[in-house]
């Protein structure tokens, strides 16, 4: 090759393929973890939402948190104090909602995680505001404590 001439030579146009590789790979996994966070926020969100309807409608009804056993949110909606039943959608984004027990002294709502790699936890809100999660996303981890 002429010393003069201009170029590039395929080890430097090889690293630079390994360089923007590395980068790339980065970027995906980075990329997983925010979207794992993105639910989970989302799906938090939620839980409050509902937590914030079964406290209004116990404000309105002398601390009883539904009229009788209930199989769904719909009561809640009826009243005003819901905009959507997320249990009846059944799924939200990568979390399923679930009623455990709706009664007049209490509510077990849960979200269950539909895919471990999109979430790292299950949620619960019971009574009181309290929003417990699981150690894991795992749909039989139901061992639910305060974060």
């Amino acid at each position: 090759m002429p010393k003069n001439s201009r170029g590039f030579t395929l080890v430097e146009i090889m690293m630079v393929m390994a360089i923007v590789a590395l980068l790339v790979s980065i970027a995906v996994v980075e990329g997983a973890q925010f979207r794992k966070q993105a639910n989970e926020a989302n799906c938090i969100a939620n839980l409050k939402s509902i937590l914030s309807g079964f406290e209004i409608y116990a404000a309105r009804h002398n601390g009883e948190y539904a009229p009788a056993t209930e199989q769904n949110l719909s009561f809640l909606i009826q009243e005003g104090c819901l905009f959507q039943d997320l249990v009846t959608f059944n799924q939200v984004g990568n979390f399923r909602y679930m009623v455990f027990s709706i009664d007049p002294s209490g509510y077990d709502i849960r979200a269950m995680a539909i895919n471990s790699a999109l979430a790292d936890h299950n949620y619960q809100i019971r009574p009181g505001g309290q929003l417990k999660r699981s150690a894991t996303a795992v749909s039989s981890d139901m061992d639910f404590q305060e974060f």
